[in-house]
């Protein structure tokens, strides 16, 4: 059984993600999709929440599993016997980024570190643009998945 973990903070889970983690799916039997903790980090939405919305989400992929981790990522991809770890590419930044992190995980982790590219139509959405909109009391409906979009509310707007 090939097993593979895709990884980000979801705060909130956008269509983006949504459509990155349908593309992961693919490429794999069992998909565990990580809600990532950083204790360094401040995030606007809480831990719990960010799970409940992602689980919701992504309900109708049926070997997708929703989880917390805090932690290096390897670190669970060992506890999960995942042999690769999927990253979404929106744009060379993006690209950049995931070299980075597949060099750094190689000393940690034997497993690899792929990337499935962003569909065009969602390159531009990010959870920090959400966030920023939200702030600025703007409607952001169109970048999140429907069923998420009041929770999303209650943690973003003014």
């Amino acid at each position: 059984m090939r097993i593979g973990v895709y990884a980000g903070s979801f705060c909130p889970v956008t269509k983006g993600h949504v459509d990155a983690i349908e593309k992961a799916s693919k490429l794999v039997d069992k998909l565990y999709v990580v809600v990532g903790i950083n204790a360094e980090k401040k995030y606007a939405i809480p831990q719990d929440a960010r799970l409940t919305m992602l689980q919701k989400a992504i309900s109708h992929l049926k070997n997708v599993q929703a989880v917390v981790h805090s932690g290096m990522m390897t670190d669970f991809c060992k506890d999960v016997s995942a042999t690769v770890m999927i990253k979404s590419i929106r744009n060379a930044l993006d690209l950049q980024s995931v070299i980075d992190l597949s060099d750094i995980n190689k000393s940690y982790w034997s497993g690899e570190t792929v990337f499935v590219v962003g569909s065009k139509e969602y390159r531009h959405i990010s959870s920090s643009l959400v966030r920023e909109l939200a702030g600025l009391g703007k409607d952001f409906s169109e970048y999140v998945p429907i069923c998420c979009v009041d929770e999303i509310k209650k943690y973003l707007a003014n």
